[in-house]
Order: C-alpha cells, then structure tokens, then sequence
C-alpha cells in the first residue's frame, strides 16, 4: 500500500468520521431546537403559572382582608346583639314591674270599689230604714192630726 492510497483512506475515513458527525450534530441540532422550544414553552407556561400565582396570592390577601372585615363585622353584630338581649331583658324586667305595680293598684282599686259599694248599700239601707221611719212617723202623724181633727 502506498502513501497516497493510505493517505485517500485516511482521508475517506475522514470524511466518513465528519459525514458521521455532521449527521449525529444535525440530529442534535434537531433535538436542541425542539428542546429550546419546549423550554420556550415551559418558560411561558412557567411565566403565566407564576402571573396565576400573583394573582392568586392577590386573591388570597383580599380574600383574607375579607374574612377579618367579615370577622369583625360578626364581632360588632354578636357585642350588639349581646346589647340589645339585655337592653330587652332589662325593658321586660320593667315592664313586669309595671305591670306588678298596674296589676296591684287595679287590686287597690277593686278592693276601695268594693267597700265604697259597701259604704253605698249601708248608706242605702239607712236611707231606706230613715224612708220607712219618715213614714212611720208621717202615717202617726196623720193619725194623730186625724185623731185631733176628730177630737175637735
């Protein structure tokens, strides 16, 4: 074997190794790029997750800012609600008093009706008795002028 026929060899080997290689980088390359735009889209569908994200905290916080305005506001309502339960059992503590105090003074009442309707039956029975004597005493007195009429 000569020289050159080693030397065309070589360079066929050479040439063969850079067709290899050139076929193997252009599979490569092939795969970078479609690796460059799946990362592409992973970096999109990374930036829009974390947008999501911001956004979602946002809600979050609002969502908490809402739930201490809804605590408080339920704090407010249950202090005025524990207000107004004694505002109303204290009122119906002293309306029941004054009903008592009613109810008593109405017994009041009834029991001096009932003994001026006593007093009003003995005043009537006197007047009555008096009536009866007041005429007794006109019948004797109309016999006695009768009786002196006669006399006369």
């Amino acid at each position: 074997m000569s020289l050159r026929a080693i030397q065309f060899a070589l360079i066929g080997l050479l040439v063969a190794v850079a067709g290899w290689q050139w076929q193997r980088d252009l599979g490569l390359r092939a795969d970078y790029a479609a690796e460059g735009a799946t990362r592409a889209k992973l970096a999109a569908d990374l930036a829009q997750a974390r947008a999501e994200t911001a956004g979602l905290k946002q809600d979050l916080a609002e969502l908490r800012t809402q739930l201490e305005r809804t605590r408080a506001l339920r704090a407010e309502a249950e202090a005025d609600n524990r207000k107004q339960t004694a505002e109303f059992v204290a009122r119906t503590k002293d309306w029941q008093a004054a009903l008592r105090g009613w109810e008593d003074a109405v017994k009041a009442r009834d029991a001096r009706l009932n003994a001026l309707q006593e007093r009003e039956k003995l005043i009537l029975t006197k007047l009555t008795e008096a009536v009866r004597h007041a005429e007794e005493a006109t019948a004797r007195a109309e016999e006695m002028r009768k009786r002196m009429e006669e006399k006369k």
